[in-house]
């Protein structure tokens, strides 16, 4: 059997009915849409051995279980922005822990139970790896990819020469199949009841806010973090999913096959998962499968007649790559949305209050802070106190220490003397999304918005942010969730009622637009701005104003904007703070900062 190989009212209040709550609607499939597509592919999967024959059925269910582990590759790289170039670990471990388990309980009903599980120690062991990996550098770029290479080659050596326990380069060697699976055409059910299974999975995290959230941070991480979501931990778990379906192809593989050999969890394989998940379209859960069966199906048919086939394979690689970026899966798209149209989402429901309780006393202290970084003293014995609710502005010339202030008090750079507090809390060695949950939320100077997303799942972030709890991410009702606040917002700048429109296609001023109401929308005890108008033509900075005006009342919040714009400093600001050279130079009401001498001699403020 077995063969190798919208604008309102000044002064309206957020507690009016949802008005633009028809805005939070998003596109979604229909459900007959969605019992079509599964319908058609498990009818295809079911058709296909008894059209091909018994050979076809064996190789099929040899690149079904590949498919599992790229469809991992496709979900990391293609989704969350970071690529795992040794998936073939996660692969090989479970096949060889299958091959283990199968020899020494041969024939006992339970493997069913316990191949299961060989599959889940190899989702255990990346997710491990993932929070080591992330927790440490918050990488997901090269250093993140060389480190998992080097761990499968690591893996494939020990394999190699731990001789007495892996069968060392001749592999480990009969393996039964697992009970009851006697044919070519079982074992080929059962790897495409695992493809079935890995799909279903993946399509239902990343259809739901998980998923959402996993594509927002291969966008734009430092944003996510802001706003105050764990993406260290996000991607972790992503990757532990990862691994997790490599293992699910791994732990089947070894019954199927009757032998694991080191190539299993080696560089070859992993080299393959990543064309094969390039080739089909890593943008997309099916690419992956596609791209596994077709190469997989191209190398069966050439290897034996055709000498130079890897040649063959490779050229078509560079092909895709080069004039179909999104891979074959890309090609597939109009048919896709011309069979199965999606439809507007009905009214969701509204977002609930905040987890921690609102603060309208919330302040910042900052004592004597000193940073420095190589020979250049960035903040010098700094100590400032802003206490709400109200509107303040941080003031001073260029390279003051302004946006170091905001970077200090949202957890981006750690100080090293003095102490940092939000409220009563020390918060000086917290990480970013940690003391956004506490309600700080900023808005950075060059407009930061998740530009691959549409404006709709910009705002839904924004209303998730302080909101949902970890679990309720994987809930699809979060995606309907509106607020009060965001029908006034929809109300004052209709271009946000344009859901599906991507936020790459906005206009700069209508991305410093949407990321300030992506901050309004957390509805934040400390709102930081920096710099919010820059860009803005006047009639656009006016209107600003007043939304901010109007929804630190409404909100009755703390506001702290760092501005150049003394027209803005005198409309807003109740107090003025004015740094130079990294201190405090001086604080009051703009008028009397204006009258300090030491004030003149070193700061002019623009006028727009």
């Amino acid at each position: 059997m077995r063969e190798p190989e919208a604008m309102v009212a000044e002064g309206a209040a957020i507690e009016r009915p949802a008005a633009a709550s028809s805005n939070a609607r998003r596109q979604i499939p229909t459900m007959p849409a969605l019992a079509l597509r599964a319908g058609l592919g498990i009818a295809l999967l079911v058709a296909a051995p008894f059209a091909l024959g018994d050979y076809w059925a064996y190789q099929l269910a040899l690149y079904l279980l590949y498919a599992c582990a790229a469809v991992g590759v496709g979900l990391c790289w293609g989704q969350g922005g970071f690529l795992p170039l040794g998936q073939a670990l996660f692969f090989g471990l479970a096949a060889y822990l299958s091959g283990f388990a199968l020899i020494r309980f041969d024939g006992a009903w339970w493997l069913w139970l316990l191949v299961p599980l060989c599959a889940a120690a190899s989702g255990l062991l990346a997710y491990a790896i993932g929070r080591l990996v992330f927790r440490s550098q918050g990488e997901s770029g090269p250093y993140f990819s060389m480190i998992i290479l080097a761990l499968a080659l690591l893996a494939s050596q020990i394999a190699t020469t731990w001789q007495s326990v892996t069968g060392g380069f001749n592999g480990l060697g009969s393996i039964p199949s697992m009970p009851g699976i006697d044919s070519y055409l079982a074992n080929y059910f059962v790897a495409a009841g695992a493809i079935v299974a890995v799909l279903a999975i993946g399509g239902w995290l990343l259809a739901a806010p998980s998923g959402v959230l996993l594509r927002a941070l291969a966008g734009n991480e430092r944003r996510a973090a802001l706003m105050g979501f764990d993406t260290n931990h996000l991607k972790a778990a992503f990757f532990g999913l990862s691994g997790l379906f490599a293992g699910i192809g791994g732990a089947l593989y070894a019954p199927q096959q009757g032998l694991v050999t080191p190539q299993a969890c080696g560089f070859l394989l992993s080299a393959d998962l990543v064309v094969w998940a390039a080739v089909g379209g890593r943008g997309r859960l099916l690419g992956p499968v596609l791209g596994t069966l077709l190469i997989g199906a191209l190398t069966s048919v050439l290897k034996d007649s055709f000498v130079y086939w890897e040649v063959m394979v490779a050229l078509l690689f560079m092909a895709v790559v080069l004039l179909f970026p999104q891979g074959l899966v890309g090609l597939l798209q109009p048919l896709r949305r011309w069979l199965w149209p999606a439809r507007t989402a009905g009214r969701g429901e509204a977002a609930p209050p905040r987890l921690l309780p609102r603060r309208p006393d919330a302040r910042i202290d900052v004592d004597s802070i000193t940073l420095e970084r190589g020979p250049v003293r960035i903040l010098q014995s700094l100590s400032l106190r802003l206490q709400g609710p109200g509107i303040f502005c941080l003031i001073g010339p260029n390279g003051a220490g302004k946006t170091s202030v905001f970077n200090l008090v949202t957890g981006e750079l750690p100080a090293q003397q003095g102490e940092v507090r939000i409220g009563e809390q020390p918060v000086g060695r917290w990480k970013a999304h940690r003391i956004a949950r506490l309600g700080v939320v900023r808005k950075l100077q060059v407009p930061a918005v998740f530009a691959a997303l549409s404006v709709g799942d910009n705002l839904a972030i924004a209303l998730w942010s302080g909101r949902a709890r970890r679990r309720a991410l994987l809930d699809l009702r979060l995606l309907r969730w509106h607020s009060p606040m965001l029908a006034a917002l929809c109300a004052r700048y209709p271009f946000l009622a344009e859901r599906e429109r991507l936020a790459s296609d906005l206009a700069h001023g209508e991305k410093q637009v949407l990321e300030l109401c992506m901050a309004l929308l957390t509805e934040p005890d400390i709102l930081l701005l920096d710099e919010p108008c820059a860009g803005l033509s006047p009639q656009d900075t006016a209107l600003v104003i007043d939304t901010v005006r109007w929804a630190q009342r409404e909100l009755g919040n703390t506001v702290l904007i760092i501005e150049h714009d003394i027209t803005l400093v005198r409309e807003l600001a109740e107090r003025v703070f004015v740094m130079h050279q990294g201190a405090l130079l001086a604080e009051g009401t703009l008028a009397e900062v204006q009258a300090q001498p030491s004030v003149q001699a070193v700061y002019v403020g623009a006028r727009k």
